[in-house]
């Protein structure tokens, strides 16, 4: 082991040499290839729908798609409306204008539904004394007496389809429902292609991209401010609001932070090394890194979405810890031999090895996501381990390079970073003279953090992520209380048979499904109304029965639902289209419901799926889909990460340090300091009551990676001065004295870089950021505590 360790530093040592032989060169590949990677960069594009998260090859993604290809887009945006009367000519005319400007110019537009163009179903007789069946919109005409105004208020409060859709149940309130395309591709979807027969195979479409749907929520709240009034409250929410709102707070809070934290970081190198120059060569080599590496996750296809937003921040803490090492090194050899090239070649000697292991176990954290459920972390991980290759690369390449080309005075300060002597001193004399004592309070805090496990709640909510009196999150719990909700769970009720649907006994059942809801009511769940082609055939029924409303009702007669269901598709309506297919086998019940943590969502579905899936007995098959569905497999989805996650990174983890101490017994042994804070964090958030969510997933596996890495580089010195003295407690007390003070100049560098983070506008960020500070300074403590006290116990003299 020994000798390979030599063959790896004086593979090093004659690297130093032909960069800095060939540094012009070096430094002309490194900036041309950055340059143009960076122009990739304004190709990225930003994804935080909550489908977005899944493999396309997930069975709920799959069956959402086909969903969208048979019946439209289920997500929809409410724009609830609280005026002081609600049928009010003056509000009304305001309204309709309203309303003919979100069609006009809001971009990406299916349809809008409000009181000026809501389905209206009745008959009239002919002059031959037949009844005609008119579907029109709800204000074909203007009301324009007190007498009208009344009549059409009684006329919407006693449509059942209009309760709690666009209109409350005590006509307080209106709304609004807009809807964009599923597609990217208006003309098919809504041209003169449109119709039954409308969609062509899903593989030669493309769902609407995360900037279209960002111009279609941008361009209608564009709409929404110009059109607001004093005397009129405004509430706007819906699934596609979310992700929305999740892209322009990740647009804002990823440069501030970004910045924030090269700031800080800047400060502390200049305290610590009491020179501005390395704040010049990190902050290059940083800046540099990240750019290549988001030219690189373009080129990949790899998109930035909620989880990558970290990346800049990580890159940062990643790339200032390496970069410091190397100047660290650097100016401690510069000092001793006052030459700048030798310097160069002794500190890549020392840190090369060391680096390359810190950047395969930092890898290994992230990498662990190619197990995850979620594409959206396999992204993290597949861009993160990029990230990091890219930056050891910029560091043992561009970083000597430039090194050799800037000016150093040597004897500036022996040890390259001033300050920390006190403290690394003593946690030396301590780890030597108490080693087992540390070890039993290591194990002791183990314990108690294993303890308190049980109690970490989970949770996937969206929602929670903005601020409490966010105009979004306080608009969708208005919604909740008021409307009964907006998101759906979708049944596709699938008969397997022509004309199955105008079979008397199916419709029955469908039709029961909404008593079902009253007994979920009943039960404490949070399920308002559903709706399906049962209303327009109901509404149909009722006209051709004199518009009375005890005729709101299924005709008993097959034949007859059949003409009625062709009376109103006749009738010019496209209603059918998103409701049914063209062969009336299939429909879909949509079942609207409040807003909920994606964890209770699952547990929802958990408890009503075998009811509502039996709901058609041998009729037909009833399958559960839409965006309530996704929010919850996506869910699951999450909590299946974090345990294969952990496990692959462990898997991959443990054999490097094994590999690097030479031991197994001592590998496994050197572990123990990785893995205490990464329980000892959850303990923490248990205790703070912070839950565990995708994000605290991802920070925690990243964790894993960076705490080995002061492991590795604390071990890679100690044995370098145990060859030399073979006593391993003068080793201890060498290695704090120079690798020490690197450890804790980084180590307060990851810190202040996940830190930051607490800047961003987004709680996740702020969680993410303060578990993951938490569990690297408590890495940091344990591996100039615990590492020396285990190596000690394990190296006799």
């Amino acid at each position: 082991m020994t000798d390979l360790r030599g063959r790896v530093e004086e593979a090093f040592g004659w690297w130093a040499r032909e960069v800095v032989r060939h540094r012009w060169l070096w430094i002309f590949l490194m900036l041309a290839g950055s340059a143009m990677l960076t122009t990739r960069i304004p190709l990225l594009e930003i994804e935080t729908s909550s489908d977005d998260y899944l493999f396309d090859d997930d069975p709920a993604k799959v069956a959402y798609n086909a969903f969208r290809d048979q019946f439209g887009r289920d997500q929809l945006i409410f724009i609830l409306l609280e005026p002081p009367e609600v049928f009010d000519v003056e509000f009304l005319d305001w309204l309709a204008v309203f309303h003919r400007e979100i069609e006009e110019e809001v971009l990406h537009l299916d349809e809008v539904t409000s009181l000026v163009n809501v389905r209206s179903v009745y008959s009239r007789q002919r002059q031959s004394g037949e009844a005609e069946l008119i579907v029109e919109d709800l204000l074909e005409e203007m009301p324009s007496s007190a007498a009208d105004l009344a009549a059409l208020r009684a006329r919407v409060l006693a449509t059942p389809a209009y309760i709690d859709s666009i209109i409350s149940e005590d006509g307080r309130l209106t709304a609004l429902q807009v809807k964009a395309y599923a597609y990217s591709t208006p003309e098919i979807e809504g041209g003169e292609l449109s119709g039954f027969d409308e969609y062509s195979p899903v593989g030669q479409r493309r769902l609407l991209s995360a900037g279209e749907n960002t111009e279609f929520s941008r361009s209608l709240l564009e709409v929404i401010e110009r059109h607001r009034r004093d005397d009129v409250d405004m509430y706007v929410t819906g699934q596609p609001l979310v992700a929305y709102a999740l892209t322009r707070s990740m647009a804002s809070d990823v440069p501030r932070i970004f910045g924030g934290a090269l700031v800080m970081v800047a400060v502390l190198i200049v305290g610590l090394f009491r020179r501005v120059s390395p704040v010049i060569l990190s902050a290059s080599m940083v800046c540099l890194s990240l750019l290549s590496t988001l030219g690189i996750s373009q080129l990949l296809g790899i998109p930035i979405s909620l989880p990558t937003q970290i990346l800049p921040s990580f890159m940062l803490a990643v790339g200032v810890g390496y970069a410091v090492h190397v100047l660290t090194s650097f100016l401690r050899a510069l000092a001793e031999c006052g030459d700048r090239d030798a310097a160069i070649e002794i500190a890549l000697r020392h840190v090369g090895l060391p680096l390359l292991l810190t950047a395969l176990t930092t890898a290994a954290g992230l990498i662990s996501f190619v197990v995850a459920e979620m594409e959206t972390a396999l992204q993290l991980g597949v861009i993160g381990a990029v990230g990091v290759f890219v930056t050891f690369f910029h560091c043992i390449i561009l970083l000597p390079a430039m090194l050799s080309l800037l000016p150093f005075r040597s004897g500036r300060s022996r040890n390259g970073v001033e300050g920390g002597n006190f403290l690394l001193t003593v946690c030396a004399r301590v780890s030597v003279r108490h080693p087992r004592k540390l070890v039993a309070g290591a194990i002791v805090l183990a314990l108690t953090s294993l303890a308190l496990l049980p109690s970490l709640d989970y949770s996937a909510d969206p929602m929670r992520y903005f601020e409490r009196d966010h105009w979004l999150r306080k608009s969708t719990a208005f919604a909740d209380a008021e409307m009964g909700g907006m998101q759906s769970l979708e049944l596709v009720i699938d008969t397997g048979r022509t004309n199955g649907l105008h079979e008397v006994e199916v419709l029955e059942r469908i039709d029961a499904i909404s008593s079902l809801l009253g007994t979920f009511r009943d039960e404490g769940e949070l399920v308002g109304r559903s709706w399906s082609f049962l209303q327009p055939l109901k509404e149909t029924h009722q006209a051709l029965n004199d518009n009375r409303s005890e005729f709101y009702a299924i005709s008993e007669d097959p034949q007859l639902v059949a003409q009625e269901l062709l009376l109103f598709e006749n009738s010019g309506s496209d209603d059918l289209e998103s409701l049914v297919d063209n062969d009336f086998s299939k429909a879909r019940v949509s079942i609207i419901t409040g807003w909920e943590d994606g964890v209770e969502k699952h547990r929802f579905i958990s408890r009503v799926r075998d009811r509502l899936v039996g709901s058609m007995g041998d009729l037909a098959e009833v399958h559960l889909t839409g965006a309530v569905a996704m929010i919850a497999r996506v869910a699951t989805a999450s909590s299946e990460t974090l345990i294969r996650s952990y496990t692959l990174a462990l898997i991959l983890i443990t054999p490097l340090m094994v590999i690097l101490i030479g031991s197994l017994r001592a590998g496994l042994v050197s572990m123990v300091p990785n893995l205490i804070p990464i329980l000892a964090t959850l303990a923490m958030m248990v205790v703070v009551g912070i839950e565990l969510d995708l994000f605290t997933i991802l920070g925690a596996c990243i964790a894993i990676g960076l705490a080995v890495d002061d492991s590795i580089h604390f071990i890679s010195g100690f044995q370098r001065h145990l060859a030399k003295t073979g006593d391993p407690e003068r080793a201890i007390e060498l290695t704090m004295e120079s690798t020490g003070r690197a450890l804790l100049f980084t180590s307060v560098v990851l810190v202040a870089g996940f830190a930051v983070l607490g800047l961003s506008s987004m709680a996740n960020l702020g969680y993410l950021g303060m578990s993951t500070a938490y569990a690297i300074a408590l890495a940091f403590v344990l591996d100039v505590t615990v590492t020396p006290a285990l190596l000690v116990l394990t190296h006799p003299k």
